[in-house]
């Protein structure tokens, strides 16, 4: 039995196989993280999967379409921690919000390509960089503003501006994984177990609600 994952040569699928969407998509964003989205062509990523030109653009009828579906596909994961960690009633509010951190950072850690995609994307405003606020930002982004309000209200935590928050959390946290070199030259280690992973996503969390918790 052919395995159907494994990348063939170019042209297209024999009769009867399957696209693997879940491994293109994954394919599409190792793409856009390296060249970008003006760098990468449906052409060449065809080629590097062994998949025709024509195959592409028939399911995601362009090179945006198809970045808007690798995008969708990964940051559901993201979308699925915030909504964990703000819907935990069970959780007090300070612990909500670091397993919030926690589980964001190691999102960055298992998808490094978003962090390198969007510092292409976030620099110019396009169709791309609105449809990743406006998808997943702004929909989480009132559940994340009531528990920084509760937090301040009670007088638990400094006010904190949501932007400062969010690029503390994904830039400054997800930075040791989208830029292994610079992290590798500074004494990280390279390809990081989870143990570690965790331990450099509580550091983040404990460090940046240290800085914001009143006395």
């Amino acid at each position: 039995m052919t395995d159907t994952t494994a990348v063939r040569g170019r042209g297209r699928p024999r009769a009867g196989e399957e696209l693997d969407v879940t491994r293109l998509l994954q394919a599409a964003l190792d793409a856009f993280a390296e060249k970008g989205y003006d760098g990468m062509s449906v052409r060449e990523l065809a080629r590097r999967l062994g998949v025709s030109h024509a195959l592409l653009t028939t399911r995601f009828g362009s090179k945006e379409g198809l970045w808007f579906a690798a995008m969708e596909h990964v940051l559901s994961d993201t979308e699925r921690v915030w909504q964990q960690a703000t819907n935990a009633p069970e959780l007090d509010d300070l612990e909500a919000l670091r397993q919030g951190i926690v589980r964001q950072v190691m999102f960055a850690a298992a998808h490094p390509q978003v962090q390198r995609i969007m510092n292409h994307e976030g620099a110019i405003d396009s169709p791309r960089v609105r449809f990743v606020v406006d998808r997943f930002i702004n929909p989480l982004r009132p559940r994340i503003e009531q528990l920084l309000d509760r937090l301040t209200a009670s007088g638990r935590i400094r006010p904190l501006p949501y932007a400062t928050l969010h690029y503390l959390i994904v830039g400054g946290g997800g930075a040791l994984f989208a830029s292994p070199v610079e992290a590798r030259l500074l004494g990280a280690p390279d390809n990081p177990d989870e143990d570690t992973i965790r331990r450099h996503a509580e550091a983040v969390a404990d460090v940046l609600l240290k800085g914001v918790s009143t006395p």
